[in-house]
């Protein structure tokens, strides 16, 4: 009698939950992080109408695809040094709900993966330079901790000094 042997098969395990992905960006020499879920696309536009009256972090609005998109500068939002943006200005569309604007932003370093978020009133975070009333927390990224920015809570700011900014039209 021949006997055929037997393979023992390890238990699939499921799959480890995805981890959550941010777009990672720098701004007046700092690096911030927004969640892939607020952050649409990375923009570069080359022509831009200035809107007269706007307020100053407004930079003016620009066509994405038959969309009028708000151009913002965060910066002073964000407590950094202001600098009015001039020529092709790279921006991260970011959005909550029908609420959407282009931030500019000086560089876009990528999408990276992380795992926690360190909430803004953490101990462990209680000497850290950060924009706390916009932060969703803080992530780790290449041993370097990164304000996690929330959109939805930047767009509110911008919108309670400039109702109109990033209403996105209805069709």
């Amino acid at each position: 009698m021949t006997q055929t042997p037997v393979i023992s098969v390890p238990p699939v395990l499921p799959a480890a939950p995805p981890a959550r992905r941010a777009c990672l960006f720098a701004l007046a020499g700092r690096r911030f992080a927004v969640d892939v879920r607020s952050a649409r696309e990375v923009v570069l536009f080359d022509e831009i109408t200035a809107v007269p009256r706007a307020p100053r972090h407004v930079v003016g609005v620009a066509n994405l695809r038959g969309t009028v998109m708000p151009i913002v500068d965060v910066r002073g939002l964000l407590g950094l040094p202001e600098a009015r943006p001039a020529g092709s200005l790279r921006t991260l569309v970011i959005r909550d709900g029908a609420v959407q604007a282009a931030v500019v932003v000086d560089t876009v370093l990528g999408l990276e993966p992380f795992e926690d978020v360190v909430l803004t009133d953490s101990p462990t975070t209680a000497g850290m330079w950060g924009p706390r009333p916009l932060m969703a927390g803080w992530i780790q990224w290449a041993g370097e901790t990164l304000a996690l920015l929330d959109a939805a809570k930047i767009l509110a700011a911008l919108a309670t000094s400039t109702p109109a900014v990033a209403q996105e039209a209805s069709a």
